[in-house]
C-alpha cells in the first residue's frame, strides 16, 4: 500500500440545536424508537381528546396550538400524509409513527405554531418518500437521503419557503441523532441552504454606487407615515374603520409584533422613577406559538407620548361595550346572554329584527331548523324559535378556549379576554352583522380585511389615488432601521424590540454596510468621532482626508462600546477583538449616550482587573504577564477618553460596580 498524507474528510461536528426527548439511550435503535413512541403516547395535551393515535387525520379542538393571534378557530386538523406535490397519500408505517411522536413532543416542549408543525410533518414526508424509494428505513437514513429530500423541496417551493423547510430537515436529523434512532450520526445541515434575499440577506455594493443610499423595500417610505397621520386626523371617530386606524398608529409608534399588540393588556402609560414613560407588554413570537412569557416594559419614545395617550383613550372608549361583554362572558363562562332576559318565549321575525338578528335563521335552509329549534305557529303559520333556540344560535361561534387565561405573568397574575386593550365583536355574514353577545380578540385576518379597503379610505380622506402595500411587520423593520442609523447599539436594539437573540436584530437592519461606512467616514471627517484614526485624520491636509478615509473605512461593525472598521474580507483581526485596547481600527461616535452604560461597565471591570494584577505583583503568588498589565492600561486610557467624549468628567468604577451589584 502506498503511503502518503492522510487527510480527514469527516464533517466537522456542529452544535445541535435540539434537546433529547429521551433521558437515557439504548444501543438498540429499535428500543429507542419504541421508547420515544411510548413517551409521546403518554402525553395528555389539552385539545387532543378526540384524536386517535392510529388515524391519519387528527382533529384538535383546544389547547395552546389554537390560541394564536390571527385565528379564532374552534378546531384545526393535522394530516399525516405526504405533501400534495408527492401525491398526498398517507405516510403510514414507522415514518408516520415517528412523525406523530415528534409532533407531540415538539408541541409539548417548545409550542411551535400551526404552520411550523405542519411544515415539519411535510418535511418528514419528503424524507420518508426518498428513503422508501430505496426500500430503506429510518435506521438506515443517510445524509444523501436528506440531500435528495432538500433538493426536491427546493424545486417544489419558493426560495423563502424552501429555506424554512431546509432548517426543519436539519432539526429532524438532529432529533434522530439526539434520541439514538439512526445508525448513522447525521450532524446534518443542507449544504445549499442559503438565507434568501426575501429574508433580509445582505448583499454588497460598491461605496460609490448610487444604490448604496437606496432604502430597502421592507423600510416604509415617509409617505406611508404621512398618509397614516392624515387618516388619523381626518377619519371620523364614529367611522367603522376608525379602530384599525388607531391600531396602525400604535404599530407605527411602537414597532411591536402583531401578536404583541393584538394581545396588549389594557392600561395607561406609566412613568418610572427616572421619569421615563413605558407600557407593559408580553413579548410573543408567532413562530414559537402561544408560550407564556414574562411581562416586560416597553419604553416609549418621548415624541410619541402625546399621540399614544390620545390613541389609548380613544381605543378604551371604542372598546367599552366589547369589554363589558367580555367581562360578562367571563362571569357566566359563556356568551353574554343579558339581552335575552326580557324576551318572549316565542321569537318571531319581528322579535329578531328588534334584537338586530337576521330573520334568515328561521328559514328553510337554516342550521337552527336542522337542529330542531325552529317551529311553525299553528294559528298564523309563521315560523319562530324559542329562547333556548336563540341561545343555541348565539353560542354556535362561541369558543370556550377564549375564556382561558391569555397571559400569565411572572408573578402569577392571569390576564383574560376582558383585560386586553384591542377587542372586537364577532362579525357574521362577511362582516355585515355584529354579534353583540360575543367578544373576540382582534385577529390578523380582521386587520388584513381592513387593509383591502384602505385605498378607498386614502382616496376619500387623504386625496391620494394609491398607496404602496405594506404589512404591520414593516413598521418593525422601519423603526429598527431608523434606530440603527441613529446609532443605537445592536444590544439595545435587541433589548427594545424584545428579541432573545442579538443575531436576529441583523435581519431588521436595512442600513447597508456600505451606507454605514459612508456615515462613519463623514463623522470622522467632521470631528464627530474619536479613535486613533480620528486623530490621524485631524492632522492630515484636507485635500487627502477623503482618500485616506476611503482606504481605511470600508466596513463598520458594532462592538458594544464603539465601532470596528476592520475589513474582515481582506484579513482576520490580529487583535482578536480586543477593540478598546488602543486598536487602530477602533472608533467611536462622540456624545453617544446609548453606549454609555456599556462603556462604564467595561471600564469598571477593567479597572477592577488591573487592581487585582497590582495586588498580585506585591504577593508571593505567580505573577501575571507584564503584557496583561499593559493591555489593561490601554483599555483604561481608551475607555476613559470615550467617557470624556460622552460628557462624563468624574467616574468611580468601584462605586459603579457596587451600584450594579445592589440592583
Amino acid at each position: 500500500m502506498q503511503k502518503g498524507i492522510c487527510m480527514s474528510i469527516e464533517k466537522v461536528s456542529r452544535k445541535s440545536k435540539v434537546i433529547p426527548f429521551l433521558t437515557s439511550l439504548e444501543i438498540d435503535r429499535q428500543v429507542n424508537f419504541n421508547n420515544i413512541i411510548s413517551k409521546a403516547k403518554l402525553l395528555k395535551l389539552d385539545g387532543f381528546e378526540r384524536t386517535q393515535w392510529d388515524e391519519e387525520v387528527w382533529e384538535i379542538t383546544g389547547g395552546r396550538l389554537l390560541q394564536q393571534s390571527g385565528r379564532n378557530s374552534l378546531s384545526i386538523t393535522m394530516n399525516f400524509s405526504y405533501p400534495p406535490k408527492l401525491g398526498g397519500e398517507r405516510i403510514g408505517g414507522d415514518w408516520e409513527q415517528l412523525a406523530k411522536a415528534l409532533f407531540l413532543l415538539r408541541l409539548h416542549s417548545k409550542q411551535q405554531n400551526l404552520s411550523n408543525q405542519r411544515g415539519f410533518i411535510g418535511v418528514v414526508g419528503y424524507i420518508a418518500y426518498f428513503v422508501n424509494q430505496r426500500k430503506a428505513s429510518i435506521y438506515n437514513l443517510t445524509r444523501e437521503d436528506l440531500d435528495h429530500a432538500c433538493d426536491e423541496i427546493s424545486k417544489d417551493y419558493s426560495e423563502s419557503s424552501a429555506y424554512n423547510f431546509h432548517k426543519l430537515a436539519a432539526e429532524f436529523a438532529g432529533h434522530l441523532d439526539a434520541n439514538g434512532l439512526c445508525k448513522n450520526f447525521l450532524n446534518y445541515k443542507y449544504s445549499k441552504q442559503k438565507r434568501p434575499e426575501s429574508v433580509n440577506a445582505i448583499g454588497t455594493k460598491r461605496l460609490d454606487n448610487p444604490d448604496t443610499l437606496v432604502t430597502n423595500e421592507r423600510v416604509l417610505a415617509p409617505v406611508v407615515f404621512k398618509v397614516l397621520g392624515q387618516l388619523y386626523q381626518n377619519v371620523p371617530k364614529d367611522h367603522k374603520y376608525r379602530f384599525y386606524i388607531l391600531l396602525l398608529t400604535f404599530f407605527a409608534c411602537t414597532g411591536r409584533r402583531f401578536s404583541e399588540l393584538s394581545l396588549l393588556p389594557n392600561q395607561e402609560i406609566q412613568i418610572d422613577k427616572d421619569g421615563v414613560a413605558y407600557l407593559e407588554y408580553f413579548p410573543r413570537k408567532v413562530s414559537k406559538g402561544n408560550t407564556f412569557t414574562p411581562k416586560r416594559k416597553l419604553w416609549l419614545p418621548s415624541q410619541t407620548l402625546e399621540l399614544l395617550r390620545e390613541v389609548i383613550s380613544e381605543i378604551q372608549y371604542l372598546t367599552k361595550d366589547c369589554r363589558d361583554t367580555a367581562l360578562e362572558m367571563h362571569r357566566s363562562q359563556g356568551i353574554d346572554g343579558r339581552f335575552l332576559k326580557n324576551c318572549p318565549d316565542q321569537l318571531f321575525s319581528k322579535d329578531l329584527e328588534f334584537l338586530k338578528i337576521s330573520k334568515s335563521i328561521l328559514g328553510k335552509n337554516s342550521r337552527l331548523l336542522r337542529e330542531g329549534f325552529v317551529f311553525e305557529d299553528k294559528n298564523s303559520g309563521q315560523m319562530y324559535t324559542t329562547i333556548q333556540g336563540l341561545k343555541q344560535y348565539c353560542s354556535h361561534n362561541f369558543n370556550p378556549q377564549s375564556l382561558r387565561a391569555i397571559h400569565i405573568d411572572q408573578f402569577g397574575k392571569s390576564y383574560f379576554l376582558h383585560d386586553l386593550m384591542f377587542l372586537r365583536y364577532y362579525t357574521m355574514s362577511s362582516g355585515k352583522s355584529v354579534a353583540s353577545w360575543l367578544t373576540v380578540e382582534c385577529s390578523h385576518s380582521m386587520l388584513t380585511t381592513f387593509l383591502r379597503y384602505i385605498d378607498d379610505l386614502v382616496a376619500e380622506y387623504v386625496g391620494l389615488e394609491d398607496i404602496s402595500e405594506f404589512t404591520t411587520h414593516d413598521f418593525r423593520h422601519t423603526l429598527n432601521t431608523m434606530l440603527d442609523e441613529g446609532g443605537l447599539s445592536d444590544l439595545l436594539q435587541t433589548e427594545w424590540f424584545g428579541r432573545s437573540n442579538p443575531q436576529d436584530t441583523k435581519a431588521y437592519q436595512h442600513t447597508s454596510p456600505e451606507k454605514k461606512a459612508l456615515i462613519i467616514r463623514e463623522q470622522l471627517k467632521n470631528g464627530e468621532a474619536g479613535g486613533i484614526l480620528a486623530e490621524q485624520i485631524f492632522n492630515l491636509p484636507i485635500e487627502i482626508q477623503d482618500a485616506v478615509l476611503a482606504a481605511r473605512v470600508q466596513a463598520v461593525h458594532d462592538v458594544g462600546t464603539g465601532l470596528c472598521i476592520h475589513n474582515f474580507s481582506q484579513l482576520p483581526c490580529e487583535r482578536h477583538l480586543q477593540c478598546s485596547a488602543d486598536c487602530k481600527d477602533y472608533v467611536w461616535v462622540k456624545d453617544d449616550k446609548r453606549r454609555l452604560d456599556e462603556q462604564k461597565r467595561i471600564l469598571a471591570i477593567t479597572v477592577q482587573a488591573q487592581e487585582a494584577v497590582q495586588q498580585q505583583k506585591q504577593s508571593n503568588r505567580v505573577k501575571k504577564s507584564l503584557d496583561w498589565e499593559l493591555h489593561n492600561n490601554k483599555k483604561i486610557n481608551v475607555l476613559s477618553k470615550q467617557l470624556e467624549d460622552n460628557g462624563v468628567i468624574e467616574f468611580d468604577p468601584k462605586a459603579y460596580l457596587e451600584e450594579l451589584s445592589n440592583v
